[in-house]
């Protein structure tokens, strides 16, 4: 009988032991209210390159957020109408951008956001920024270049062609 009471006691105080230990380990019920940013979950899907160039006018971007958030896409483009030749290796100055649009969208259900933008010819910025400071915003270059830009042929009149003849 006193090996029972004995080998209780001993039970008893091992397990006393055990949630003692777990208590000043940490395993309490206490919430953290400093939620760390998992930035992962903030990014652009496509277009996949930072910068490229391309005849279509029309681009989708989308990517992932968590559920509900907010992201903001800026598009800024510079024409040839500026008279300057810019290209992806001779990017325009921040004041030659001019605001072509800007949107505000939710992530769905899902986690994934995307939206439908209308370019210009020439140099097109686009800014995604997600409603979280920890996030850096994203940034893409489009060069769009106008479809005739290799069937440009130049205008021969009669009267050249006589002198060249001559």
């Amino acid at each position: 009988m006193w090996k029972k009471i004995l080998a209780s006691l001993f039970i008893g105080t091992s397990l006393f032991a055990i949630s003692s230990v777990g208590h000043s380990a940490g395993f309490n019920t206490k919430v953290d209210t400093e939620q760390k940013v998992d930035i992962s979950k903030y990014q652009v899907i496509n277009p996949e390159k930072k910068a490229y160039s391309t005849e279509d006018k029309i681009t989708f971007i989308n990517g992932k957020a968590p559920s509900g958030a907010e992201i903001t896409i800026e598009v800024y483009g510079t024409t040839d109408l500026t008279r300057k030749n810019f290209d992806l290796l001779k990017l325009p100055e921040e004041d030659d951008y001019i605001e072509i649009s800007t949107d505000t969208i939710k992530s769905g259900n899902m986690g994934f956001f995307d939206k439908e933008l209308e370019l210009v010819t020439g140099i097109n910025k686009i800014i995604v920024k997600f409603d979280v400071e920890e996030v850096s915003p994203v940034e893409i270059i489009i060069y769009v270049k106008s479809s005739d830009t290799g069937n440009q042929t130049n205008e021969v009149k009669l009267k050249d062609i006589i002198t060249i003849l001559k």
